[in-house]
């Protein structure tokens, strides 16, 4: 008997999910939910924030869209789906890709365990917040005396 292939749930296409895939391509910047209903919701007035939602929870369940959890805040999507690592700055959001290679396991892994996957994250200041938080320390020298 040959084993059944899983099937792909049905993704029917309207100018609404088109228009969600077509902000999406190519999208490095890793947008939430509601930034991407933020920048559809003129175009398409009638559409609702739960199209979007649902919208990028289909893309992720048929493996067309991943999610990145670095974000605390919210929910952020991602449409590169090559294996990297992000970083994100934790004053202003932004996110930026990283090349990644799977690292080699820690000491203390059982033996033979298989890496499927892996997931790294660095949190920091990008040089523009960097370059804002040493100009706010020259000008208050006193707000750290408290």
């Amino acid at each position: 008997m040959k084993k059944a292939t899983p099937v792909k749930p049905a993704f029917r296409m309207t100018p609404q999910r088109a228009g969600i895939l077509s902000f999406l391509d190519g999208n490095k910047g890793h947008p939430s939910a509601e930034d991407v209903y933020a920048r559809l919701k003129r175009k398409f007035p009638g559409m609702s924030f739960a199209t979007v939602y649902n919208t990028l929870q289909s893309l992720i369940s048929i493996g067309e869209l991943a999610e990145v959890r670095i974000d605390r805040s919210r929910r952020r999507f991602d449409p590169g789906l090559n294996p990297h690592s992000h970083l994100m700055c934790v004053r202003c959001g932004h996110i930026t890709d990283l090349p990644h290679r799977s690292p080699a396991l820690p000491k203390g892994a059982p033996r033979g365990f298989k890496l499927l996957s892996c997931s790294v994250e660095f949190y920091g200041l990008c040089p523009l917040c960097g370059r804002a938080v040493k100009k706010e320390k020259k000008i208050c020298p006193k707000k750290k005396q408290k």
